[in-house]
């Protein structure tokens, strides 16, 4: 699904699925600021450099915009991008790196910007000993051009699952989603890189190669 819904995250969904012999794999598809997120915190955790607070705000003028102006429908959106950082920095594992981060996401509807979309980025990082820095990313995006794509891909392999003989919950295919798919037994994967070596090692496996690790 394309939007930030939340029918489908109900055992009765997965149950009709896997009945139906067809596949599901998430929702709201991940595109601009988002991706940018599931990037940059996986850079951060890797170098452990420490995380105060992260202030993201969007500027967009199309029905997604008009329709995330309401205070209700923005909130499935911001449950949405809140989530990626906390899963991928782990802050129970790394308390004083990203325990106490303030982390705020704003959506703006601008009619003049159409279906032109900004979003702005402001992170302020703790380096060692202490010393703080900032890093600012400004992504000047078209949204339906980078959301047509993934929307072609997941036909594509929606397809490829249902010929399979693979049905239910595909996570393999959360490379696609700012909330991917899963069951009450297992916490999504959000970052960027994880999501892509695991897709490119289910395709392998599919056609009878070897999954990728990287060791020599």
């Amino acid at each position: 699904m394309g939007a930030p819904n939340l029918c489908v995250d109900t055992p009765a969904m997965w149950e009709f699925a896997e009945k139906n012999k067809v596949a599901i794999c998430g929702k709201d598809y991940k595109t601009g600021q988002t991706m940018i997120k599931t990037v940059l915190a996986p850079m951060l955790k890797t170098r452990m450099l420490g995380l105060d607070g992260w202030f993201s705000t969007n500027i967009l003028g199309n029905r997604d915009g008009e329709v995330l102006d309401d205070p209700d429908s923005f909130k499935t959106k911001e449950v949405s991008k809140l989530s990626v950082i906390d899963t991928i920095l782990q802050p129970e594992l790394y308390p004083e790196l990203y325990g106490n981060i303030y982390h705020k996401v704003r959506i703006n509807y601008y009619p003049p910007r159409k279906d032109n979309k900004e979003g702005w980025d402001n992170i302020d990082l703790v380096g060692w000993m202490g010393y703080p820095m900032q890093l600012k990313v400004d992504f000047l995006c078209r949204d339906s051009i980078l959301a047509a794509p993934l929307c072609l891909d997941l036909v594509l392999f929606a397809d490829l699952a249902h010929r399979a003989g693979m049905s239910g919950i595909q996570d393999w295919l959360s490379f696609y989603f700012k909330s991917p798919m899963h069951d009450f037994d297992h916490i999504p994967e959000h970052d960027l890189f994880i999501q892509y070596t695991k897709l490119k090692n289910t395709l392998r496996k599919m056609i009878g190669e070897e999954t990728l690790d990287y060791l020599d």
